[in-house]
């Protein structure tokens, strides 16, 4: 089905990130995805990551993306990378 193509090639990509930058590289993935995705495209007005937010206010703490939506809301966000393994154990 096209969902599982889409998953595979999604699959595909991941695992080709650098080990050692995979953290980085997802958060930047994901900076793109809500940029470009048809459907978070149509609701987001900027996407910045965290240390080129203009309003940042210090390390990130866990922030990796800030984005201002649509109605001009601020929205912190976190993204994670995780390994299956480790995906299997934390459900």
């Amino acid at each position: 089905s096209y969902t599982l193509q889409m998953i595979s090639k999604f699959s595909t990509f991941i695992s080709s990130f650098n080990p050692q930058t995979k953290g980085k590289q997802f958060e930047v993935f994901v900076k793109w995805f809500l940029e470009n995705d048809p459907v978070w495209k149509s609701e987001v007005d900027k996407v910045w990551m965290w240390d080129n937010y203009p309003d940042r206010w210090g390390k990130d703490c866990g922030i990796d993306l800030v984005f201002r939506d649509k109605n001009n809301e601020i929205w912190a966000v976190q993204a994670e990378y995780k390994s299956k393994k480790s995906f299997k154990s934390f459900c």
